[in-house]
C-alpha cells in the first residue's frame, strides 16, 4: 500500500510542480503584460501631454495671428477710408471744375454772340457812314 500511496504522492507532487511552473509562467506573462500596459499608459500620457502642449502652442500662435490680423485689418480700413475721402474730394473738385468749364463755355458763347452783334452794328454803321459819304459827295 505504501508504494501506491507513494506513487499517488509523486503524481500529486509532479502535478503541483507543473502547476507551480504554469503559475510562474502565467505570473511572468502577467508581469510582462502589466509592464507593457504601464509603458503604454505612460506613452499615452506623454502623447496626451505632448498634444496638449502642441495645442497650447497652436492656440498662442492663433491668438497672436488674430491680433496681427486685426492690426492689418485696421490699417487696411484706414487706407480704404483715406482713399474714399480722396475720391470724394476729387469728385467734388471734378464737379467744381466741370461747373467752371461750363461757365467758361457759356461766357465764351455769350462773348461770341456779343462780338457778332458788335460786328453787325459796326457793319451797319459802316454802311450808314458810306451812305452819308455818298450823300455828302
Amino acid at each position: 500500500m505504501m508504494v501506491k500511496e507513494r506513487a499517488d504522492w509523486e503524481k500529486y507532487y509532479e502535478f503541483l510542480v507543473s502547476q507551480a511552473k504554469e503559475f510562474e509562467k502565467a505570473n511572468a506573462a502577467f508581469a510582462e503584460e502589466k509592464a507593457k500596459f504601464e509603458s503604454d499608459k505612460k506613452s499615452e500620457e506623454w502623447g496626451r501631454e505632448g498634444l496638449r502642449g502642441k495645442l497650447r502652442v497652436a492656440e498662442e500662435l492663433l491668438s497672436k495671428e488674430h491680433v496681427e490680423f486685426k492690426k492689418i485689418c485696421e490699417k487696411d480700413n484706414q487706407h480704404a477710408y483715406a482713399a474714399r475721402n480722396k475720391i470724394t474730394d476729387f469728385e467734388a473738385q471734378n464737379s467744381a471744375l466741370s461747373k467752371k468749364v461750363e461757365d467758361l463755355v457759356a461766357d465764351k458763347e455769350r462773348a461770341e454772340v456779343q462780338q457778332a452783334e458788335l460786328k453787325t452794328q459796326i457793319s451797319c454803321k459802316d454802311k450808314d457812314l458810306a451812305a452819308k459819304d455818298v450823300e455828302n459827295a
